[in-house]
């Protein structure tokens, strides 16, 4: 009997003592048009601080100089200046940015300008070779050029196999953020798809692995984050808290949308408890970038995270989000 008794125990006791394994991340951003790449930055370092992710890499999709060493900017600000950082080469998206270059030069980076940054491409294919089969999450926040690049990258030094190859291999799944889940009447024309629509509608449908699009819009306005960067608690010297006041002095406001934190919190922690996800359909990619979510027919590897779970708070949720944005 006690025997018995030591066996439930044991059974009991030994699932609450294995930890989840911390998701591998390769984030990828423009970190120049809007200000939460770095909310959504900062807020993935939150969430390494609590064990919940490893930062593989942070890569630029921007061709902005200073899009790159804002990124070293907050991986230094979380002590982790040693993570790789990619930038996209030659073709690629150039815009301009309130706050990026005022954050490089005033914080300090690893990387002068983003010229001087590796190619993306090389960083996704090494970082990508050196991982666990069927182990890393990548998020977008940003344009999707470096993964068209990625899935047309052919065998190197680095890894036999090709781009397509080494996706399917080696990543588990895919978040996507860039979408306004519009209706198939309204075709959406706003977020990260229209600067380059080639590489937007290349990657949505020949990307070998699950894709989860997460949605702006009213959806994201309604998690009005980064108000704790206004607080007293915040210490000086925060480029996550500068880099709002720049951006939102005209705005006169202390809140941004959450579209790029909503992206990394479902790709760190899924969409569970906040959002619900539909897996019905697929995301329609127009040539010019435009898009829509349509039911059918159904396309097995497409998901979207377009709305709140029933009877969550959105207030709660800009909560638990602006906790992970600070140190």
């Amino acid at each position: 009997m006690n025997k018995i008794k030591v066996g439930l125990v044991v059974i009991l006791l030994v699932p609450s003592l294995i930890k989840a394994q911390p998701v591998r991340i390769i984030f990828d951003t423009d970190m120049e048009s809007d200000v939460d790449d770095v909310a959504a930055l900062a807020m993935l370092h939150g969430l390494a601080n609590r064990g919940d992710a490893e930062i593989l890499a942070t890569i630029s999709s921007s061709l902005n100089p200073w899009s790159a060493p804002t990124i070293s900017v907050i991986n230094t600000y979380f002590d982790r200046p040693d993570i790789p950082i990619g930038n996209v080469k030659t073709k690629g998206v150039y815009r301009n940015s309130k706050y990026a270059k005022i954050l490089s030069e005033r914080y300090p980076q690893q990387i002068d300008l983003g010229e001087e940054a590796p190619d993306a491409t090389e960083v996704y294919r090494k970082v990508l070779s050196e991982q666990p089969d069927n182990s890393v999450v990548i998020v977008t926040v940003g344009y999707l050029t470096n993964l068209s690049k990625l899935l047309n990258s052919v065998p190197d030094e680095i890894s036999p196999l090709n781009g397509e190859e080494l996706i399917k291999k080696k990543v588990k799944h895919y978040v996507c953020m860039g979408g306004r889940y519009p209706s198939e009447q309204d075709p959406g024309k706003w977020g990260n798809f229209k600067p380059d629509p080639e590489a937007t509608v290349h990657v949505a449908n020949e990307w070998p692995t699950r894709i989860i699009f997460t949605t702006g819009g009213v959806f994201s306005n309604a998690i009005p984050t980064g108000k704790i960067l206004f607080t007293d608690r915040v210490e000086a010297g925060n480029p996550i808290s500068e880099g709002y006041k720049i951006f939102l002095e005209s705005w006169n406001r202390n809140w941004h949308h959450s579209a790029d934190l909503i992206a990394v919190y479902v790709a760190v922690k899924g969409h569970e408890p906040y959002f619900k996800e539909i897996q019905q359909g697929y995301f329609h990619i127009f040539e010019d970038g435009t898009h829509v979510w349509r039911t059918s027919p159904d396309r097995p590897n497409h998901f979207i995270v377009p709305d709140f779970a029933e009877g969550v708070d959105p207030l709660k949720v800009a909560e638990d989000f602006d906790a992970l944005m600070v140190k």
